[in-house]
This record gives C-alpha cells, structure tokens and sequence, in this order.
C-alpha cells in the first residue's frame, strides 16, 4: 500500500470516528498523529482541534543541548470552523484530506538524502546539507 493510500484510508477513518468536520463533537486538545515508518521512522503527521479550527502539522526534533533532542510540533495549515461548516460533508471530507496530505509532502520534501550513506533524513539530524550526523562522525571525525 502507497504512503499516500494509507494516509487517506487514516484521516478518512479519523474524520468518521472523532467528527472532525464538527466543531462541537471534535477532538478537545488532543493530536492525532499518524506515523509513516514506510517512508522515515521520524515522519509523524498530525491533526488536531484548535479554538480556531483544525490544524495540521509534523512532529520535528528541537535540540535543547548538543546532546539532549525532544520533539516539538509544528503547526504547518489550518482550516478554521467557519469555512468547515459551509460545505457539505463530501466537501469537508475531500478538503481535510488535501490538506493532510499538502502537510504530509512538505514534510516529506524536507528530508535529504545524505551523501554517503544515501539515507533520507530530516534537517535537523543533518551535519550539513548533504552528510547525515552518524556519516560526518565516521568521515569528518564529528563527535556528538
């Protein structure tokens, strides 16, 4: 199954299930997030009900030290309620799920490939632009 296919067949389950179309009955404070192993074990994307409406965003690393990283949440497109509630359900549905997916491939179009050991990483595991941080320790001499 394509990554796009399992995304789908997720926020169309996730849109059933929790009512996001609804301001009223959506999620209270609560992400759903939807890992992607089969394209980076680091690729999470989620949703989430704000006051606002809906957000859509991936989940990224923050450094605090050099050596301590803790995940943080980018917020990457919303939908407000108002704009929700004026289409029909077929509509919502179709328009959540773009901009699940528009989220989803900008995330993906960060990754870079590294140069030596020609894995797909995200930004902030890079040494540089083209050198993951494990291949700069063995070629550069890098300690982390």
């Amino acid at each position: 199954m394509s990554i796009t296919v399992h995304a789908t067949q997720w926020i169309h389950f996730q849109i059933k299930l929790h009512n996001l179309h609804s301001k009223t009955r959506s999620l209270k404070d609560q992400k759903l997030e939807l890992p992607l192993p089969e394209f980076h074990q680091n690729l999470i994307i989620f949703t989430s009900a704000a006051h606002h409406g809906l957000t859509f965003g991936y989940q990224a690393i923050q450094w605090d030290t050099p050596y301590t990283s803790c995940p943080i949440y980018i917020e990457h497109q919303s939908i407000p309620w108002s704009t929700l509630e004026q289409r029909s359900h077929k509509h919502i549905t179709e328009h959540i799920t773009a901009i699940f997916l528009e989220t989803m491939f900008y995330r993906q179009s960060q990754f870079k490939q590294c140069q030596f050991c020609f894995e797909f990483i995200i930004p902030e595991s890079l040494f540089d632009h083209t050198t993951c941080q494990n291949c700069a320790s063995r070629h550069f001499g890098v300690v982390y």
